[in-house]
């Protein structure tokens, strides 16, 4: 079984893995309702984001190091939500410089005529850089796993490129599978009103998921090799 087929297949592979999935879910639905909320909803969101974001980064450092275990037990919440945060930074230290572009872009493009044509282009700008960064944060996660959890580790981009293009057929497959079921979700979410966003939740979790065990898995021999 290859390593894509094997992770579409991991959150369903543990014999009770309804609870753990769902109490996942209803975790991501709970922080998108928060977020709702005018002022403070944002930030309340946010921090409920951290469990199911250090749950889905446990599972990717376990199959990283080899551990192919089943769907863990959510236990130990404190260390999830810490877990969790880290890779939030890690994941805003990727993404802050494409969503500054992307910000800029779209308030330039309503202001119409040159300054619209400017907002374009750092719309494009915004997008082209964000897929790159986005490209990249797998390998970096695994750099940050493997080298005691430093920071400055997932942004060694010298070594992050090197080791990706060690990887680069599985790895870019593995990108694409993760961007196409993205869009998908957020189709759904654009959709279908109420129902899409409890989809979305959903379908989230699951894609973190198979994310965490499809680059955990295909990561795992090469970064293992990093001095």
């Amino acid at each position: 079984m290859g390593n894509l087929e094997k992770a579409l297949k991991y959150p369903f592979a543990d014999k009770v893995w309804g609870p753990k999935f769902v109490l996942g879910g209803i975790l991501n639905a709970v922080g998108m309702a928060l977020g709702f909320i005018p002022y403070i909803g944002f930030i309340f969101g946010l921090l409920f984001s951290f469990f199911p974001l250090g749950y889905s980064y446990k599972i990717f450092r376990d199959h990283l190091k080899g551990k192919e275990d089943p769907l863990p037990s959510w236990e130990e919440w404190g260390d999830l939500f810490s877990r969790g945060f880290f890779v939030f930074l890690i994941i805003l230290g990727y993404w802050i410089i494409p969503g500054i572009l992307y910000w800029l872009g779209f308030a330039l493009w309503q202001g119409g005529r040159f300054s619209a044509f400017v907002g374009v282009l750092f719309l494009i700008l915004g997008v082209g850089i964000g897929l790159v960064a986005f490209f990249l944060l797998p390998m970096a996660l695994a750099f940050y796993a493997l080298e005691g959890e430093l920071l400055s580790a997932a942004f060694r981009w010298n070594g992050i490129v090197e080791k990706i293009w060690l990887v680069q057929r599985e790895y870019f497959l593995g990108w694409i599978s993760g961007l196409v079921l993205f869009l998908a979700l957020l189709f759904i979410r654009t959709q279908f009103l109420y129902i899409g966003w409890v989809l979305f939740s959903f379908g989230f979790f699951y894609l973190s998921l198979f994310l965490a065990c499809l680059f955990g898995n295909i990561c795992r021999a090469r970064v293992s090799e990093t001095p």
